[in-house]
């Protein structure tokens, strides 16, 4: 699920540094969790939304591709892109990934 750090931080899209920066100070002064009514869950949220809108680059790709975009935690990051181990049997090996190609071996061949 994808979350509007904008809207977390309660500014505009073209909202600029000294902008987010007092809205953060507001917001995490609110939900801090040393506060006897604090929300350590909204507070973190308020700081990811600053830690993201507040560097150039890391603004640039949530602008582009939102909190669900690369780095941000949604999608596939790096990994094995579609390798399953179950792939691999016992006798053998076969197969890789469904990429159509279909190899027979023993491992103990190898050595």
């Amino acid at each position: 699920m994808s979350k509007d750090y904008y809207k977390i931080l309660e500014v505009d899209k073209g909202a600029s540094k000294e902008e987010l920066k007092k809205a953060f100070r507001k917001k995490a002064h609110e939900y801090h969790p040393d506060k006897k009514t604090g929300d350590e869950a909204k507070f973190k949220e308020v700081n990811e939304a600053y830690q993201t809108l507040s560097d150039d680059t890391k603004r640039a790709q949530y602008d582009r591709f939102g909190s669900a975009g690369p780095n941000f935690g949604g999608g596939q990051q790096g990994g094995f892109g579609g390798f399953d181990p179950s792939d691999f049997s016992r006798a053998g090996f076969s197969g890789f990934g469904g990429q159509g190609q279909d190899f027979e071996f023993d491992l103990n061949d190898i050595f």
